[in-house]
């Protein structure tokens, strides 16, 4: 695992995915060497409910995912890519990603996603001696988020 000297805390990478309304439906943690690009596929993949495996009609993200083989890996699981395009790049769209991109746009609802799981003390930093204990715990507070949307 990552150690950070200047916070004194291991550092970790949490790659979440949400729907539109900013709900968070599968989040995937690994230390915090690894690429976010590796870790998308695996978030798209972990999208579950109840027991099913389900994949969304698009996927939106920032220019950081930018790249042609992460476009492939989603074309190939059936989901379109509205991803930015980084400045200077010549992505191969296709139309129909070219009309996604407006999705793009709604990237607060993601920032929201994650303000709201730094609120709970024992999530803002990793505190757990491995990473399966830590996803136990934000687990637990998406069960907590869900339990308040029903009251």
């Amino acid at each position: 695992m990552g150690y950070s000297g200047k916070h004194h805390i291991n550092g970790i990478k949490r790659s979440l995915a949400t729907d539109g309304n900013g709900h968070p439906l599968s989040v995937v943690i690994k230390t915090a060497n690894v690429h976010d690009q590796k870790l998308m596929v695996k978030t798209l993949d972990e999208i579950r409910i109840g027991k099913r495996i389900r994949r969304p009609k698009r996927a939106g993200m920032d220019k950081g995912y930018d790249s042609n083989d992460l476009r492939k890996q989603c074309r190939k699981r059936h989901i379109v890519p509205a991803i930015i395009p980084r400045k200077g790049t010549i992505p191969h769209l296709t139309d129909r990603e070219r009309k996604e991109q407006k999705y793009c746009r709604k990237r607060w609802r993601i920032e929201r996603t994650f303000a709201w799981i730094n609120v709970n003390r024992r999530i803002d930093k990793l505190l757990e001696r491995k990473v399966k204990s830590y996803e136990m715990f934000i687990k637990l507070a998406f069960i907590r988020y869900y339990l308040k949307l029903v009251t």
